[in-house]
């Protein structure tokens, strides 16, 4: 499910179903270079899988059918078997989107850049994560709100289960990073930093401060990773955050507005139709109405 990966090697998720997770199988045995802000979550489910990780040049995991990896934020890897592919089931989740795991953030910032789980020697770990995996399958897709607030739940228990084994010194690799690493952890450090503060009066002076560079050099730095600048990147989270409270609370617009970082109502008005071709009022409407998809 190669989707869209950037020169600099970034792969942009595109959610089709619900909203910050992406759920799907697939068989490729190979998967070009790249990374993205989401955590990665594969179980093989048959066959075999090569993951090769670009933290150190030398780091290449040989997955049997069972074994589950985690790939951190920001984390460079490829597929790279040389034979056909085993069916892999692989979930992609956007911690910073959501308050149900925000709490687990900063333990997740002290993971390695990728946890290998093997079936054999955790089988106990392995079996519990494998069935939080099943129930997210059974449920992924369903329309009922409920039911969807369980997947978050269940996916915050894969990241729990994870991040305790860590802890109690389970194997994980903590690789010495090159000048990319470095600045994917830069850019990886300055988003969560913007999800973390999308209500403050966020500038890109402030933000290059954070990443240590100057600000024509981290403006650079960060259309060329992420692919939009860094304004934009910061208007799109807000958005995301106004539509979350939009749907999930009765505050008001513009409640919502400052909460979600806009200080002016006709500044949040235009900027969020521009980006939904609705107002944040006809949003609300069509989210609580039932609509199958978010305005085009």
């Amino acid at each position: 499910m190669i989707t869209d990966i950037n020169a600099q090697a970034r792969e942009h998720i595109f959610y089709d179903t619900l909203k910050g997770v992406l759920l799907y199988h697939n068989d490729l045995a190979n998967y070009p270079l790249h990374w993205h802000n989401e955590v990665e979550l594969i179980l093989l489910l048959s066959g075999s899988l090569k993951v090769k990780f670009h933290n150190d040049a030398s780091a290449v995991i040989n997955c049997a059918p069972g074994d589950i990896m985690m790939v951190a934020p920001g984390t460079l890897h490829e597929y790279i078997s040389d034979s056909p592919g085993g069916e892999k089931l692989i979930l992609l989740f956007d911690i910073a989107s959501y308050s149900q795991v925000s709490s687990l953030v900063p333990l997740l910032k002290t993971l390695p850049p990728y946890t290998h789980i093997q079936q054999t020697l955790y089988p106990v770990e392995n079996a519990r994560l494998q069935n939080y995996f099943w129930e997210i399958d059974r449920l992924y897709g369903k329309q009922d709100e409920f039911l969807q607030i369980s997947v978050y739940s269940l996916v915050s228990l894969i990241l729990a289960q994870i991040g305790s084994m860590h802890l109690g010194g389970n194997p994980g690799e903590n690789d010495a990073p090159d000048s990319q690493r470095k600045n994917i952890d830069k850019l990886v450090e300055v988003t969560n930093y913007i999800d973390s503060h999308r209500s403050d009066d966020l500038t890109v002076e402030q933000l290059a401060d954070i990443a240590g560079f100057s600000k024509f050099h981290f403006e650079r730095l960060f259309k060329s990773y992420m692919g939009i600048s860094c304004y934009q990147y910061i208007t799109k989270r807000r958005v995301l955050m106004a539509q979350e409270l939009l749907g999930d609370t009765d505050l008001s617009v513009m409640d919502i507005a400052l909460q979600s970082g806009f200080f002016s109502l006709s500044t949040f008005n235009r900027v969020f139709k521009d980006i939904n071709n609705c107002s944040p009022t006809e949003y609300r409407k069509l989210y609580r109405t039932g609509a199958d998809r978010k305005p085009e």
